[in-house]
């Protein structure tokens, strides 16, 4: 998902483009919990004839095993969209932070002059596989976008470069 930023943190000079690049999340919190208490309650609603029986214990044991097993995915899925990406396009140097949960934040920094995007159409891992070329490195952009946000996001950055460019 892309969002446009109007505050930027150290930016002194007028910027052409400032955005948070985020994986697309269909449930927010409450949604999710939503959902993980129509699923217990669709774990439970069969065992209740079985209260009390060998058979009961078994389904109830499996039942709460899955539904374990159920909200430790969903914390590792959520723990994965906190991954983000923010984009600064300015007259004088183009700057790109990478944040994943767990790990120590990326930059990479160039000059919007000699900057270059690529968009690979045939890569067989990603659909539309978006980097940017400068001081001699290709980064990545956006892995975490669908093939057509990052077409979108190409080119909302070349049309920045071009006006970091011509100013």
């Amino acid at each position: 998902m892309l969002k446009t930023l109007d505050d930027w943190k150290d930016s002194e000079e007028p910027t052409f483009l400032r955005m948070r690049l985020f994986p697309n999340r269909s449930l927010d919190t409450h949604g999710t919990k939503v959902v993980a208490g129509i699923i217990a309650f669709g774990f439970l609603l069969p065992i209740i004839p079985f209260i009390g029986s060998p058979i009961g214990i078994t389904l109830t044991i499996f039942s709460g095993l899955t539904f374990y097993l159920f909200l430790t995915l969903l914390q590792k899925n959520f723990q994965q969209g906190t991954t983000f990406e923010e984009i600064l396009i300015s007259k004088h140097k183009i700057i790109v932070v990478h944040k994943e949960k767990n790990k120590e934040q990326e930059t990479w920094e160039g000059n919007p002059y000699w900057t270059r995007v690529n968009v690979d159409t045939h890569n067989p891992r990603l659909k539309n596989y978006l980097t940017l070329a400068g001081k001699g490195r290709h980064i990545e952009v956006g892995a975490f976008l669908s093939p057509d946000e990052r077409i979108e996001l190409r080119d909302k950055i070349q049309n920045a470069l071009a006006k970091a460019n011509s100013a």
